[in-house]
């Protein structure tokens, strides 16, 4: 399994690495994720049922860890963009990234990830879309259902000839 950690990546001198100067990885903690967010997820992935508890430390540990997981997995992604000659890094850089740092195990749950990600926000454009054009005709869904109904009985209608 992959281990990660910043004397892997900065060796003795964090500080005077070039892989972590280029991070920008605050050795203070000062860019770190929501901890509460980080807190909950911790919380979310302990077995049901025991009591089983973090300590506040462990908890800061794993928050300073995420954090330099993702600006060292930023920082490779970004690399490999820039080789690639473009500005903006894409979910392939991400993904080249972490097979790069040797997580190439989770980048197929990574991929099943942005793909979810994906659905999620296109069925969110969908339905907002939806919602501004059921505004622009000023009915509720129900009437426009109502509506496409007695349509459709119309058309059987007009269908079957008997107008």
């Amino acid at each position: 399994e992959a281990a990660l950690s910043l004397k892997s990546f900065c060796g003795t001198d964090p500080v005077a690495s070039p892989v972590c100067a280029r991070a920008s990885i605050d050795m203070d903690g000062d860019i770190l994720l929501p901890k509460a967010t980080v807190v909950k997820a911790v919380k979310e992935r302990l077995p049901a049922g025991d009591d089983l508890k973090v300590s506040p430390a462990a908890n800061e540990m794993i928050l300073e860890c995420c954090t330099a997981l993702i600006q060292i997995l930023a920082t490779t992604a970004n690399a490999i963009s820039e080789k690639s000659k473009r500005s903006t890094i894409t979910p392939d850089d991400i993904l080249a990234a972490a097979t790069e740092l040797g997580f190439e195990k989770y980048t197929p749950a990574m991929a099943q990830a942005l793909e979810a990600f994906k659905s999620e926000a296109k069925d969110k454009r969908d339905v907002k879309r939806s919602k501004k054009q059921n505004k622009n005709t000023g009915m509720t869904e129900e009437e426009l259902i109502e509506m496409q109904n007695k349509l459709f009985a119309q058309a059987a209608q007009k269908q079957m000839g008997g107008e």
